[in-house]
């Protein structure tokens, strides 16, 4: 029995190429888009680059642009074993405007897809771009003539308007975004911004309409019926010097009526269309929910600067990290002789460094101590633990008595006391406890009544205040008189204050 042979698929062409698309019209080859819009008028790119003239449409862009570009890039090498080729690729990279390049390359999110030439040089021994120059969009198109090879992209010039001339390799790097059906134009959100703006614009005609009619009168100038022609431009003249936006001008006594609209001066139509359409503008381009859905514009705001913008630039910087890998980073290592390497962004959300600080205190008073190492990564570089004071020396102890401990009430020991250093263990303090307790209160009495007596004597004999004192300050000449008169305060309140206690 013959078995039947199936037909070889290659698996190296395309089987569906767009030259046979039945629905496909090629001219030469030269592939046209596929956005409806640019279809329909024409194929004019310039359509959405108007659509940048737009205050909300720019303020969107740049702040979904400056998420990306104002995020550090990084380089690392596609093997570990190569972190030295991966440190010199950063630094070729920073011998050109690497930045502006990228931003350049992001003008594709709203047109579609974005080019820009390379002018290269030699700089230290290296091969690097001295330039990066971006090129308009519609000097290019996407020319395919053979169904196993994809579209290529050419330059239109006054020789080829048609199918332009072909590009040298290394040479262009081209950018795109949301290249949906096999289009290899791409499709940017200017497909989606162009009818917001569109009906934007119009509002805003007509509100400035309405705020000139509503907000100013309109002069009416009156000429005589036998008037002259040159009597009649006169009056004209007058009139337009009074009003930017039109006159009324009858013969006297004729009668001019308005047909007022029931709507009132305060119409607020053309200003609610115009900031549904700023909302609608934000909502396409970072992902912002519209202020009616947020709580105000203060929450509104505050959702802008949350997760979903960050998710939708992560995925613009993503895809650019890709083209970048693809053009400008692979050639840069295949023209100077490095490993092969990749960059990338990483886009998230500022860590709230009081917070993480907070956290960390925390920690710490758990047990846990953070390396000097981890407080740099998350507090940045300048960081280093403090060093470790040396308390100060203690003061060298006073002598302790040296006491008989066997007989500790012996006169004779305590008059000749000998004191030595205190050592550990509490010697010294046991030592000052034994000649306390060695102390003879009956004698201790007597010293200091004899060294009181002058100034009892003093207070009992005197019958003032000031004859105490004066008894107190012959009976101790040397002493501030000062001293002497808050002594003999507390003295007295002493006294009282025991005979009251006393009865």
């Amino acid at each position: 029995m013959a078995t039947e042979k199936k037909p070889t698929v290659e698996l190296e062409t395309e089987a569906a190429s767009r030259l046979i698309d039945p629905f496909e019209v090629n001219y030469l080859g030269v592939l046209r888009t596929n956005d409806p819009l640019l279809l329909e008028k024409g194929q004019n790119l310039e359509l959405y680059r108007d659509l940048k003239r737009d205050g909300k449409v720019h303020s969107c862009l740049q702040k979904l642009i400056g998420a990306i570009v104002g995020r550090a890039w990084s380089v690392e090498p596609v093997n570990e074993s190569d972190a030295v080729d991966g440190e010199k690729l950063t630094d070729l990279l920073q011998m050109f405007n690497f930045d502006q390049a990228c931003r350049d390359l992001l003008d594709a999110i709203m047109m579609g897809f974005s080019v820009v030439e390379i002018v290269w040089c030699v700089k230290d021994g290296w091969i690097v771009p001295e330039r990066l120059v971006k090129r308009r969009q519609r000097r290019f198109v996407y020319q395919q003539d053979e169904k196993d090879k994809g579209p290529r992209l050419k330059l239109l010039t006054t020789e080829a308007m048609v199918t332009g001339i072909d590009l040298p390799d290394r040479k262009f790097i081209v950018h795109r975004v949301n290249p949906e059906d096999d289009n290899p134009y791409g499709t940017g959100i200017g497909l989606q911004v162009y009818w917001l703006v569109f009906f934007k614009r119009k509002g805003i005609v007509s509100w400035a309409k309405l705020c000139d009619r509503f907000g100013s009168p309109t002069p009416w100038g009156k000429y005589p019926r036998n008037a002259t022609p040159k009597e009649k431009a006169t009056l004209a003249e007058a009139l337009r010097a009074f009003s930017t936006d039109g006159y009324v001008m009858t013969p006297d006594g004729s009668l001019i009526e308005l047909l007022e609209s029931k709507l009132g001066g305060n119409i607020t139509t053309q200003e609610q269309l115009v900031a549904e359409m700023n909302d609608a503008i934000a909502e396409v381009i970072i992902g912002q929910e519209p202020r009616a859905n947020a709580g105000g514009a203060v929450a509104s705001a505050s959702k802008e600067r949350s997760a979903v913008r960050l998710d939708i630039a992560q995925a613009h910087s993503d895809l650019l990290s890709e083209t970048l890998n693809r053009t400008l980073i692979a050639w840069l290592c295949e023209v100077n002789g490095l490993a092969p390497c990749v960059v990338y962004r990483q886009i998230k959300e500022e860590e709230d460094k009081k917070a993480e600080s907070e956290t960390d205190k925390n920690v710490s008073a758990m047990g846990f101590e953070l390396s000097e190492e981890a407080a740099r990564t998350k507090y940045g570089e300048g960081w280093s633990k403090k060093k470790e004071t040396t308390p100060p020396a203690p003061l060298a102890p006073t002598q302790k008595p040296v006491v008989d401990n066997k007989n500790p009430a012996a006169p004779e020991d305590k008059a000749t006391m000998d004191f030595a250093e205190a050592g550990d263990g509490g010697d010294g303090q046991r030592a000052i406890d034994a000649a306390i307790k060695s102390l003879d209160p009956a004698k201790l009495q007597a010293v200091m009544e004899s060294l009181a007596e002058p100034l009892l004597q003093a207070i009992d004999n005197a019958n003032s205040f000031e004859e105490a004192l004066a008894a107190i300050e012959s009976a101790f000449p040397k002493v501030d008189p000062g001293e002497l008169q808050a002594l003999l305060a507390n003295a007295m309140f002493g006294a009282e204050e025991y005979a009251r206690v006393a009865e």
